[in-house]
């Protein structure tokens, strides 16, 4: 039976792009989109769904002489008056992305790397503990294998 490993490069590697999936949903804006900095004007209540209101930091930003607003992770507070970098999309401003760990992470998108990467990490241990295992069955194989044919009698006729 052929054993297959998982290399400790390749873990690493599966988790850093899992890691980045919260990120990665704002990759077109990170890549083409226009970069500012705003500022933290005040931490206001927004209702996004009416059943759940929460509350964020507003930041404001210019573009082309206009302001714009752009709000920060819900139920998370910047303080008033500090200065973030916004990537925002040229022909509509207000499709925007606060470029921060927190506007990253802070959301509820983020449970779904959490989920992935302790399933990743289980798949990751039992298949190499199962390599293991193997390695160590055989190794007792041939051991035992080779002890009991030195003290098997054998028959004459």
């Amino acid at each position: 039976m052929k054993v297959y490993s998982i290399s400790k490069w390749t873990f690493r590697g599966i988790c850093l792009l899992i890691l980045l999936l919260p990120v990665s949903r704002h990759w077109r804006l990170l890549t083409s989109g226009e970069r500012t900095t705003g500022t933290v004007t005040r931490y206001v209540e927004r209702r996004e769904d009416p059943r759940y209101p929460a509350e964020a930091s507003e930041i404001q930003f210019m573009v082309d002489g206009r302001m714009h607003k752009a709000y920060g992770p819900a139920n998370y507070e910047y303080k008033q008056g500090r200065t973030l970098t916004i990537f925002y999309e040229r022909k509509d401003p207000s499709h925007n992305c606060v470029a921060t760990f927190s506007g990253f992470y802070l959301n509820a998108y983020s449970i779904l790397p959490l989920i992935l990467i302790t399933v990743w990490y289980a798949f990751y241990l039992s298949f190499n503990n199962y390599r293991r295992r193997m390695k160590m069955h055989s190794g007792r194989a041939a051991r035992t294998t080779g002890s009991t044919s030195a003290t098997r009698p054998t028959l004459h006729s």
